[in-house]
């Protein structure tokens, strides 16, 4: 399995690697705009772990532009979220899972198992 992980924290990537890398190929990146250029020049990924707030480009941001240009991909996206309350709104209007920040291990494992499972 591909992951993607989008996200400006290097301890979150730090734990996310450290998750996955003996069963799983990880690709990480600290910049939206970086993750949509990678998806766009045909780079496929099972799972993207994207964190919603992130400063150059949002993950809101980045899950409309993959609805516009690749809707299979954007049902791919997992959020990493700081504050699901104040995030509720757009949480509730997306069919996207999410999973709470700071993230855990065992979450990630739980999360990307159900993904699989699609």
């Amino acid at each position: 399995m591909r992951i993607l992980v989008i996200d400006s924290d290097p301890q979150t990537a730090t734990v996310v690697e450290s998750t996955f890398a003996r069963e799983h190929e990880i690709v990480s990146t600290t910049s939206g705009f970086s993750a949509i250029e990678r998806i766009a020049i045909g780079r496929a990924f099972d799972v993207i772990l994207c964190d919603l707030d992130m400063p150059d480009l949002s993950g809101k941001e980045i899950h409309r532009r993959l609805l516009d240009s690749a809707p299979q991909t954007a049902a791919k996206v997992v959020f990493m979220v700081s504050d699901p309350k104040a995030n509720r709104a757009f949480l509730d209007g997306v069919q996207n899972q999410y999973v709470p920040r700071p993230v855990s291990a065992a979450s990630l494992r739980e999360t990307v198992r159900a993904m699989s499972l699609r």
